[in-house]
């Protein structure tokens, strides 16, 4: 299949195209293409596909600090090496009481910034790290990295496939592609979806305004056999993935997520899996083997050796028991598990 535009495509392209598409920002006309985030390693990446592609992209700041309720600009005035930067007012989407000021500033490894609101000093330390910001100080704020590469290829490539983010789209060019459909949901995880994992609940969970685009979304994972739920959450929608099963076919898909504090969660959760996950259909197979390796054995000593609940253990014993798999030796307590000649089939 032929593009008449010079960027090519594959996972590395497309990965950017949707980061763009849900987190950046980009018009042709204003020659802007721009993304901001706080994880610097997702950042990284995004640079790494631009320079790729022939453009080293501009780097800068975006610092956002917490002001009182309904503080108007002219009460506030932030300075660095002692020269005063402009900056706006940032109001909330949710409460038009609360504002943030806002400054762009040019990339250094260091900043001293010092805040004057009214007859108030507060005092800000900025350092840029390699994988991260670290930022000290009197007053709360937060700090995004910004990188900036409009180019006319990159931004002819975006107008012809991300389409308009006042109202997002799947994208038809990566719909036929397996490699190409997990690529742009890695970049959609990155950046606007959330991995949960506390006391029994492990998912993915992705929240949207756009109905349109994740209901795409939800249809295309299920063409790949990967199970979701898309549901309407107050003013909002959501995808949500749960369960081994759907994980491990993401994994096995080349789901590869750049976020670093996304991908930790995501490695920690999927080795915690796999110490004790069996999947849905191999359940006999599993536990006969593992009654194998024991003369007989009782539901306490398999759980202990398994790492499971006595719970979990007995549920599957029986099923096996009924399904003359296995035989249970009831003289004696507890019950002795064993395979025989005659129950292995």
């Amino acid at each position: 299949m032929a593009y008449n535009i010079s960027i090519p495509i594959n996972e590395e392209t497309i990965y950017l195209m949707e980061a763009m598409k849900v987190e950046g920002y980009w018009k042709t006309k204003s020659y802007t293409l721009t993304i901001q985030n706080k994880d610097l390693p997702l950042l990284n990446h995004i640079e790494k596909i631009a320079m790729s592609l022939g453009v080293k992209p501009s780097k800068r700041i975006l610092l956002k600090i917490r002001l009182d309720d309904e503080t108007p600009k002219e009460d506030v005035k932030i300075k660095t090496d002692n020269l005063e930067v402009n900056f706006h007012i940032e109001k909330s989407p949710f409460d038009n009481k609360k504002v943030k000021a806002v400054t762009s500033l040019p990339y250094k490894k260091e900043y001293n910034i010092k805040i004057f609101i009214k007859k108030k000093k507060y005092k800000i330390k900025l350092t840029s790290l390699k994988n991260a910001f670290n930022i000290t100080g009197d007053i709360q704020c937060w700090v995004y990295g910004d990188i900036r590469f409009p180019v006319k290829s990159l931004l002819n490539f975006l107008d012809t496939y991300g389409g308009d983010k006042k109202s997002l789209r799947m994208s038809g060019i990566i719909k036929s592609d397996e490699k190409l459909i997990i690529s742009a949901f890695s970049a959609l995880i990155d950046c606007e979806g959330s991995i949960n994992w506390y006391g029994l609940k492990r998912e993915i969970s992705i929240r949207m305004k756009s109905k349109e685009y994740l209901k795409g979304w939800s249809d295309l994972l299920n063409t790949l056999e990967i199970g979701n739920r898309f549901r309407e959450r107050g003013d909002l929608w959501e995808i949500n993935i749960s369960g081994w099963e759907d994980f491990k076919k993401l994994e096995k898909h080349g789901l590869k997520l750049n976020h670093s504090q996304k991908y930790d969660k995501w490695k920690k959760m999927m080795n915690g899996f796999k110490r004790n996950q069996i999947s849905r259909n191999s359940y006999k197979e599993f536990y006969i083997n593992k009654i194998k390796e024991f003369d007989k054995v009782t539901a306490i000593e398999l759980a202990k050796r398994l790492q499971k609940s006595k719970r979990v253990i007995n549920h599957y014993l029986l099923k096996l028991e009924k399904e003359k798999l296995i035989q249970c030796d009831r003289k004696n307590w507890p019950y002795l598990y064993f395979i025989s000649t005659s129950s292995v089939r």
